[in-house]
C-alpha cells in the first residue's frame, strides 16, 4: 500500500483511494475542518447489519493512526480520569474536548482506535468489505498493543469504551455568514458480546466507530506508527512521538517547534517548568522510536528539535542544506544537556532554525 509519510499525494480520480491533502514544512497543518467534512455518500456508508470481524494475528501487524487526531491534542496525557474541558485553538478554529462523568479518554485509550483503524486499513487495502461496526477479540487487542492479559485488563477495556463513548469533541464551523458549532463522539456505541466470569470485563466487543474515524481509515488518511509506540510507558512520550511522526515524518530529517508550541500541541496540563523538565528527561533517555529529541535553551522561548534516527539520511540532508556544522552543534548539545549549552549562546549558534 502506498501511504502518506508527512502528508498525502495529489487526489486521484473517482474509484481510486484518496490520500490526505499535503502537509509538512511550509504547508501548514491539517485543519480542524478535516474533522467536519460532509457526511460520506450513501454508497460509502456501511449497512446497519454489516459487521467487520477482525481476524488477523499479531504477526507483522501494520500500526496505523489517523492524521487528524495526531495533529490535535484530543486525548488526555493521564492514566487517571481527567474531567476538565480542554480547549485547543489554531488559525481561528477551536477544538473542545468535553468529557463525561467517566473522564476524558487518555492517550492509552487511543490504542483501541489505533487497533481498529489499522485493521480497517489493512482490510480495505486488500479488498475486504469493511464496516463502521467492528467485532473485537479483546485478548488479541491486548496482545497486539503490548498490554497485559491479566484479568483486570479485560475490565479496563470496558472502562476505555465508556470514556471513548462518553466524550464529545466539539468544533466551530465558520461560513461567510455565521459560525456554527458541531459535536461528535469518538465511538458511537459499544456492546460487550462476551463477558468475563465476573461480568465486569469483556472477552469480545462490538464497537461502532464515528463517521470521521471510519472515513479516515477507508480513505487512507493515516500514517504508519513504529511498533515500538506501544512500548512507550509515558503519556508525553507517546504524544511527542505522534507529533514527530506527523510533522517530521519520514521525508524530513528534522523539525523544530518552540517549547510553548510543543506544550500546546501535546495538550499537556502541566506547568511550563514541569513540562520542560519532562522534555529534558526525554532528551536524555532518547527512547522515542525513529526520532531523537534535542532542546535548545540558548534562545527564548526554547526550541524543541526532532531529528531522524536514520543517521545516513540526516547527514545527507544536513550536507545538502550546508548545515553540517549546525547538526554537529545540535548533537553535541543533546549529548551534553548538563553543560547549560554555554558554547551555544545566542548569536554563537552556527545556524538558527525557526520554530514551527
Amino acid at each position: 500500500m502506498a501511504e502518506s509519510t508527512s502528508g498525502g499525494k495529489k487526489p486521484q480520480s473517482r474509484g481510486q483511494r484518496k490520500p490526505a491533502p499535503p502537509v509538512g514544512p511550509g504547508t501548514g497543518v491539517v485543519p480542524l475542518d478535516e474533522l467536519l467534512k460532509d457526511q460520506p455518500r450513501q454508497d460509502e456508508e456501511p449497512q446497519q447489519d454489516d459487521l467487520f470481524v477482525i481476524v488477523s494475528s499479531t504477526a507483522n501487524w501494520p500500526v496505523k493512526d489517523d492524521m487528524s487526531s495526531m495533529e490535535h491534542p484530543v486525548f488526555a496525557l493521564s492514566k487517571t480520569p481527567f474531567k476538565e474541558i480542554r480547549t485547543y485553538s489554531r488559525a481561528g478554529n477551536v477544538l473542545k474536548v468535553i468529557p463525561s462523568a467517566a473522564g476524558a479518554p487518555t492517550i492509552f485509550d487511543k490504542d483501541l482506535l489505533i487497533y481498529v483503524v489499522s485493521e480497517l486499513v489493512r482490510a480495505a487495502d486488500t479488498g475486504r468489505k469493511v464496516s463502521k461496526r467492528i467485532k473485537i477479540d479483546v485478548t488479541h487487542f491486548l496482545k497486539a498493543t503490548s498490554r497485559s492479559t491479566g484479568g483486570a485488563s479485560y475490565d479496563r477495556v470496558v472502562d476505555m469504551c465508556r470514556r471513548l463513548r462518553g466524550t464529545t469533541i466539539e468544533t466551530n464551523i465558520k461560513t461567510t455568514e455565521e459560525e456554527r458549532t458541531k459535536g461528535f463522539g469518538l465511538i458511537e456505541s459499544y456492546e460487550v458480546t462476551s463477558a468475563t466470569k465476573s461480568g465486569k470485563g469483556a472477552l469480545e466487543l462490538e464497537v461502532t466507530i464515528s463517521d470521521w474515524l471510519y472515513r479516515a481509515a477507508v480513505k487512507f488518511e493515516v500514517l504508519t506508527l513504529h511498533e515500538g509506540y506501544f512500548r512507550l510507558s509515558q503519556a508525553l512520550e507517546r504524544r511527542a512521538y505522534e507529533v514527530a511522526r506527523k510533522h517530521c515524518g519520514k521525508q524530513n530529517a528534522w523539525w523544530a517547534i518552540s517549547i510553548d508550541g510543543m506544550q500546546e500541541k501535546t495538550g499537556s496540563a502541566q506547568t511550563a517548568r514541569k513540562f520542560k523538565q519532562d522534555i529534558k528527561r526525554m532528551v536524555a533517555a532518547d527512547e522515542l522510536p525513529e526520532y531523537h529529541i534535542a532542546l535548545d535553551e540558548s534562545v527564548k522561548p526554547n526550541i524543541v528539535y526532532f531529528l531522524t534516527k536514520d543517521h545516513e539520511f540526516l547527514r545527507k540532508e544536513a550536507a545538502r542544506a550546508n548545515k553540517l556544522e549546525w547538526l554537529q552543534w545540535i548533537l553535541q548539545m543533546k549529548l551534553r544537556p548538563e553543560s547549560k549549552q554555554q558554547d551555544g549562546a545566542a548569536g554563537a549558534r552556527p545556524w538558527k532554525s525557526q520554530p514551527a
